[in-house]
């Protein structure tokens, strides 16, 4: 896996990610659980794409951009670190378990650091929106398709950016942090992604746990155990 390469094709999928998560589409290709497994598949490290996707999938689905409210950029983060940890699984460099966590968590910061981005993005389409509310009066379909496509533009070449320059400096940054681990922590660094698997979980669970529907989720629990205590044990 060369980096150049692979530095453009991310950063081209990491564009199409902006455009598909708000922009345009909205194909559910900018979900984790889908484009990691194609990174994967593309970069001839499926297994890796589908683990990655399974594990990032989970975090970022109470990351709903509702309205003027959005979170962390974490399909974004997503693609990154998917990247990453099959471009350092390829020079095999350290177990696969290490380079998967130290991955996550770079592509975790880069989360934090694309919320940024969109709001750039956001801000300079409130131009875009002036001009076609002045358009619109003058009836001038034609500009306003152009400064449609304009705004999924900036969405694109902002997700090529980050995706981009996020990528290139983690080749530089998480290197010697996936070196400087010892390969006898593979073990720990494995357990690592219960761990993730289960932040997930009780994200997932905020969304539909609440004080009126607590009982729908705990009585099948205690029921479950009862019987499995009763006709298991």
């Amino acid at each position: 896996m060369e980096l150049f390469p692979s530095l453009i094709l991310i950063s081209l999928i990491g564009g199409i990610v902006a455009i598909d998560t708000t922009a345009s589409f909205q194909l559910m290709i900018s979900q984790p659980v889908v484009v990691c497994p194609v990174i994967g598949l593309i970069f001839g490290h499926p297994e890796i794409g589908i683990e990655m996707g399974i594990l990032l999938e989970l975090p970022w689905l109470v990351n709903l951009p509702c309205g003027g409210q959005h979170g962390s950029d974490g399909n974004l983060g997503a693609v990154v670190a998917a990247g990453l940890a099959i471009y350092f699984a390829s020079l095999q460099i350290n177990t696969e378990n290490i380079i998967i966590i130290i991955s996550i968590i770079y592509g975790l910061a880069v989360a934090r650091f694309g919320t940024y981005s969109i709001e750039f993005v956001r801000r300079a389409n409130v131009s875009l929106v002036h001009n076609a509310d002045k358009a619109a009066a003058a009836s001038d379909m034609k500009k306003i398709s152009m400064l449609n496509l304009t705004g999924v533009l900036y969405s694109f070449f902002m997700g090529f950016a980050v995706v981009g320059i996020s990528f290139l400096l983690g080749t530089l940054i998480i290197k010697p942090l996936i070196l400087f681990v010892h390969r006898n922590f593979d073990f720990a660094f494995g357990l690592a992604k219960f761990a993730i698997l289960g932040i997930g979980f009780g994200g997932v669970l905020t969304l539909f746990v609440t004080k009126e529907t607590k009982w729908y989720f705990i009585l099948p629990m205690i029921i479950s155990g009862i019987v499995w205590i009763v006709f298991i044990i």
